[in-house]
């Protein structure tokens, strides 16, 4: 009943059927993004591939890969080799999700009927 009563109104105002199609494919969108987000993986690996790490799209590291080689470093060095290398992995996702989002902004911005 309510699908029927929606579609009697949005027969008889034109605008307001727009203004659902709009709102729906914003929320198509935004549940794109979403996906989107959760795809991302920032990855680095240092010069000599003693280490390597992965993150996800907030940074987090979700794999890290030392190889054996690493063990031969001073504690410190490797400590700063794993801390860094993890960080441009970070900085890697990050700006997959800024360009992610710049292109989310510019198409919803579009979708609003806000063209700059």
């Amino acid at each position: 009943m309510r699908a029927a009563l929606l579609a009697a109104v949005t027969m008889a105002n034109p605008e307001l059927e727009e203004m659902l199609v709009r709102a729906y494919s914003a929320i198509g969108a935004m549940a794109d993004l979403s996906d989107a987000y959760g795809a991302i993986r920032g990855e680095s690996s240092d010069a000599r591939r003693l280490v390597t790490a992965r993150t996800d799209g907030s940074g987090a590291l979700v794999g890290m890969e030392i190889d054996g080689a690493a063990m031969r470093l001073a504690p410190r060095e490797l400590g700063d080799l794993i801390t860094a290398t993890a960080m441009i992995a970070a900085q890697r996702a990050y700006a997959q999700r800024a360009a992610l989002t710049d292109e989310f902004n510019r198409d919803f911005a579009e979708l609003a009927g806000h063209n700059e």
